[in-house]
């Protein structure tokens, strides 16, 4: 499996004599975009970070080891993971609905975390919305359904999948561990899995120096079928899915109105 993540996705899953392929509309949430407090991976993006379990302090790294301005997508994901695992959100994204830190607030008729303070050294106070994770999930649903939809065309479960390749350079700076935990990269093992970079980039510039590679393109585009992921019966429904963290399971459900 190949996945380009990007504002478009493109998936790839097969092997030297066949593939199949998509592209998911993930939207630019992890680039930064549409999350309030979203920045790209510049200096003074937060690039890692993590929440304490009892005090729900942040400790974060910047780009640069810089004042932190805002959250790039590495960062983002980190976040969506940590607030699971200290169950200030549950599996639909929703944010506890009773404060059990002062992070935790209402604004109008949002809830928010706190993350980081100009007094604890930020440029400004940074937060992450409910209106943020929900962009989130739009993100990694789309993604993963995908993936999971290519592996089914395939006939495939997760534990065929040899290895992972995974493209962009969002994801070159990937905790793999959270983007299994929010469901935006099916549950390969970390070693099955290489961070390529900017590889489209790359395969670009070979190609454009190279007729032997030329040719190979064209050959391997031979080789690849194209799904139309919308025009699949069962989209909905996956994508519905893939809304939870870090996904749901579809035996129990024959529609989206089951699910909920």
């Amino acid at each position: 499996m190949a996945i380009d993540i990007g504002t478009n996705t493109e998936v790839v899953v097969g092997n030297k004599d066949k593939m199949v392929a998509c592209s998911c509309a993930s939207g630019p949430a992890f680039e930064g975009a549409c999350i309030t407090c979203g920045i790209k991976a510049v200096v003074g993006a937060i690039e890692k970070l993590q929440i304490q379990p009892k005090t729900y302090d942040v400790s974060y790294q910047t780009i640069g080891n810089t004042k932190p301005l805002g959250l790039c997508g590495s960062a983002i994901v980190d976040l969506v993971a940590n607030l699971l695992k200290v169950r200030l959100i549950d599996r639909t994204g929703k944010f506890s609905s009773s404060s059990v830190t002062p992070r935790l607030k209402t604004i109008g008729k949002e809830r928010r975390f706190d993350l980081l303070s100009e007094e604890e050294g930020a440029a400004h106070n940074i937060v992450i919305k409910q209106s943020d994770i929900r962009e989130v999930q739009l993100a990694k649903a789309a993604i993963y359904t995908g993936c999971h939809m290519l592996m089914k065309r395939r006939n495939l479960q997760t534990k065929d999948i040899k290895r992972l390749f995974i493209a962009g350079a969002f994801g070159s700076y990937l905790n793999l561990e959270n983007s299994k935990i929010i469901g935006l990269l099916p549950d390969v093992p970390n070693k099955s899995i290489t961070l390529m970079g900017n590889a489209a980039g790359a395969g670009a510039i070979m190609t454009l120096i190279s007729r032997k590679l030329r040719k190979t393109a064209a050959s391997i585009s031979k080789k690849v079928d194209y799904v139309e992921l919308a025009l699949e019966p069962d989209f909905q429904l996956e994508f519905a899915s893939a809304m939870f963290f870090p996904h749901q399971d579809l035996g129990k459900f024959s529609s989206v109105q089951d699910m909920f």
